[in-house]
């Protein structure tokens, strides 16, 4: 099989194409769902953030500005020890609740549609009880 030169540079910018990464999964509010099966949740806002519900997620994860007021529409990726993704979501409440298998893992957080620089931070779920893990984006 011969290819023409048309050909070999519609091959070549398929090959050399930089990778796409998949959207990260719009989480609904105040319900608990899955993703890559990790129980997740949405939450943090008015009544239905003291919900004793939420309580069962190990891991907290809150975002705020310099001024520590609470912003919605993060974006988050969570790679485990080895950097493969475990999960991508974006949350439009301030909390993000995890229950993750014990291990170690890398949040990056961004600001959707903000110039905000992302952050990141390690990370491992408590054995019992609920760690608050902060990412705070004080250019934000």
């Amino acid at each position: 099989m011969t290819l023409r030169p048309a050909a070999l540079g519609a091959l070549a910018a398929l090959v050399l194409a930089p990778a796409a990464f998949a959207q990260p999964a719009a989480l609904p509010v105040d319900v608990e769902t899955e993703v890559n099966g990790v129980p997740v949740a949405c939450t943090g806002v008015g009544q239905t953030r003291l919900d004793p519900k939420w309580l069962a997620y190990p891991v907290r994860v809150e975002v705020s500005n310099a001024l520590n007021e609470y912003l919605v529409g993060s974006e988050v990726t969570i790679r485990d020890r080895a950097g493969r993704e475990v999960l991508s979501a974006s949350c439009d409440a301030p909390w993000l609740l995890l229950k993750l298998p014990a291990g170690a893992y890398r949040i990056e957080g961004r600001i959707a549609g903000s110039p905000a620089k992302p952050r990141t931070a390690p990370f491992s779920p408590p054995a019992a009880g609920q760690m608050r893990l902060v990412l705070q984006f004080p250019d934000a």
